[in-house]
This record gives structure tokens, C-alpha cells and sequence, in this order.
């Protein structure tokens, strides 16, 4: 596995285990919104007669039904924030910032190979 990816699965499994509620949602908000903002973009030029894994993955993240799951977990997100002290909030924004670098680095990596 590339670095980013691993490293991807220890963010996700660090704060599924030690993170608050908070940081679990501004790691799954990056992820989601990230692949939504991907399958969106793509959609229109995915070939469904070559590559079944990849338009599988397209329709997956893309649609009215993915938008709405992604509202839901920004909303769940932007509700925990008015919960949280300052301490919360900086570890919310330190993991909302890890999660946004680790998909730019998949992305670098997806589309440089």
C-alpha cells in the first residue's frame, strides 16, 4: 500500500478509537465531501462499457442520495461545533486539516500514476 493510503487508515483508525465525536465527523466530512465533489466532476465522463470498478465507485459517490448523506454528516459536524469548547474545536480543525492533506496526497498520487 502507498504511504498516503496507510496513513489514511491510521487517521480513521485513530480517531474511531481515541478521537471525540467531533473528530470523527470532521474526518468522515472530509472524506465524504471529498468524493462527492470527485464523483460529481467525473460523472458526465465515466465509460460504463470499460471499467466497471470506477463508474461503480462514480455512481457510488455522486447523486441526489450521497448530496443529502453529505448534508447530514456536515450538519451532524456544524451541530457538534456548538458544542465544543475551544480544546474540542483546535482538535477538530487539527483532524478536519490531516484528512483534507491526506486526500489531496491521494488525489496527487491517483492522478500522477
Amino acid at each position: 500500500d502507498d504511504s498516503v493510503t496507510v496513513n489514511s487508515c491510521n487517521l480513521m483508525r485513530e480517531v474511531a478509537t481515541k478521537g471525540t465525536l467531533g473528530e470523527i465527523l470532521s474526518v468522515l466530512v472530509v472524506a465524504e465531501w471529498s468524493y462527492q465533489t470527485w464523483g460529481e466532476k467525473v460523472l458526465p465522463i465515466t465509460n460504463r462499457e470499460v471499467d466497471f470498478t470506477t463508474w461503480e465507485w462514480v455512481d457510488l459517490h455522486s447523486g441526489t442520495y450521497f448530496s443529502e448523506v453529505v448534508s447530514y454528516l456536515r450538519g451532524l459536524l456544524d451541530k457538534e461545533g456548538t458544542l465544543l469548547d475551544d480544546e474540542g474545536k483546535e482538535k477538530c480543525k487539527n483532524a478536519f486539516n490531516r484528512a483534507i492533506q491526506l486526500e489531496e496526497d491521494f488525489f496527487d498520487m491517483a492522478y500522477a500514476n
